[in-house]
């Protein structure tokens, strides 16, 4: 048998099968919450927006007010430092050319010198004269004519240097679209983090498995005693479809459904068991009936549903999980009593499980036994599976301590989790 990982489908391993219809039932509380956002912190958020992208006053690309001079030579634009133009519409709509993503204009100063500008038309100021504006600030810049520009030389335009009018601009939304887009992202967000906690949340109420993370599963084995004893139950925990499996000590994880049918049908109409009391008094008894005595019926058969009721047990709260660790320890060590080996062990459960069958009527007792029994062989087959554990696993319980690691370190070294 080769050393591949060994997987454990968890049926839910992103949680989307578990209650989903409650992520949708939050969609109207995301909507809500980014309608607060949008409309409440909007407002206050658009201040410190336009804070941060507005130009200063004055700055290349800002309208230029009437403190700022109009150039009308390269000479002035020197002297000026800051300035602006007075141009047409005629000028800003055609005598452009593009360089990548930017437009500029090929304009003609009063002096006859022709330069190339590159304008923010968001900035443009109307004068009192009909398609004459004044052109926002501008600084004269030096710069190396690039190839789009180099077909204007011919004309006499001056390339070293340019006139930048845009400056450091972004366009500025309204505060109406700002709150929109801040509304949009919020939604997103809150989204994000609802899920984030959705998965946090349903992994510590062991209602599925880490997405990534699988070995950080709170109800994977924390020691060998507690790998041992889940495999004693393996058989049962591969028996059912809505079960997921070993290594869980508890063989399935706590979805809503999963402890309901636990706590109302497997061990409330089955075994009726209520709470605590009712559960360790009924372990005790399946172990004290075999506990030092070897003339026993089918000590595999109890033995194994004492493991088992401890796990369900522990997962619909009836116990802790020091208190399961302490019923693992003296009903595993009954089993060892009891057996030299897992098939001895499995001999044992599948017999008595057959018996069990016939007793209560069960016309197909042979076939279903036949079936667990296919099950066992397949598990002992696995390289790293329930039953590659050493059958004499040291099962000392020690309260306050995490236990002996040797053996759950080696079978979670390749464990992984599947959907």
């Amino acid at each position: 048998m080769s050393a591949a990982r060994y997987k454990i489908s968890n049926k839910n391993i992103y949680g989307f099968k578990d209650n989903v219809y409650q992520m949708f039932l939050l969609i109207p509380v995301i909507i809500v919450l980014a309608l607060v956002v949008e409309f409440a912190g909007g407002p206050l958020f658009y201040k410190i927006y336009r804070k941060d992208v507005v130009l200063e006053e004055n700055a290349a690309g800002s309208e230029a007010g009437g403190e700022i001079p109009v150039a009308e030579s390269v000479e002035e634009m020197e002297r000026f430092g800051t300035f602006t133009f007075i141009t047409s519409g005629t000028v800003l709509k055609y005598d452009t050319f593009r360089i990548g993503e930017d437009i500029y204009h090929r304009i003609e100063l009063p002096s006859g010198e022709k330069i190339f500008a590159h304008i923010n038309q968001k900035a443009l100021l109307e004068t009192d004269k009909t398609g004459i504006y004044r052109l926002p600030v501008g600084e004269w810049r030096e710069w190396e004519a690039p190839e789009e520009a180099m077909i204007f030389e011919s004309n006499q335009y001056v390339m070293d240097h340019y006139v930048d009018m845009y400056g450091d601009y972004v366009p500025v939304l309204t505060e109406a679209d700002y709150g929109m887009g801040l509304g949009k992202a919020a939604s997103a967000w809150i989204f994000v983090i609802v899920m984030l906690l959705y998965r946090v949340i349903g992994v510590r109420r062991w209602r599925f498995a880490p997405a990534v993370f699988w070995k950080r599963d709170p109800l994977l084995p924390r020691n060998d005693l507690e790998c041992w004893c889940a495999s004693t139950f393996a058989i049962w925990a591969h028996s059912f479809p809505m079960l997921e499996g070993w290594p869980l000590v508890t063989g399935v994880h706590g979805s809503r459904k999963a402890v309901a049918n636990f706590k109302n049908v497997a061990l409330g109409e089955q075994w009726d068991i209520r709470n605590r009391q009712d559960g360790i008094e009924t372990v005790h008894e399946l172990v004290e009936k075999h506990a030092g005595r070897f003339d026993t019926e089918y000590a595999g058969w109890d033995l194994c549903r004492a493991t088992q009721l401890l796990g369900m047990m522990y997962l619909v709260k009836m116990i802790d999980r020091e208190e399961m660790d302490r019923e693992f320890s003296a009903a595993g060590k009954v089993i060892q009593q009891q057996f030299t080996s897992w098939d001895a062990m499995a001999e044992s459960y599948l017999g008595g499980y057959e018996a069990w069958l016939n007793r209560i009527g069960n016309a197909n007792a042979a076939q279903s036994a036949a079936w667990r029994r296919n099950i066992f062989e397949q598990l002992k087959n696995k390289a790293d599976g329930p039953y590659s554990l050493p059958f004499r696993t040291d099962l000392t319980w020690t309260p306050g301590t995490k236990g002996e690691r040797s053996e759950v370190k080696r079978v979670l070294a390749r464990y992984r989790a599947k959907d």
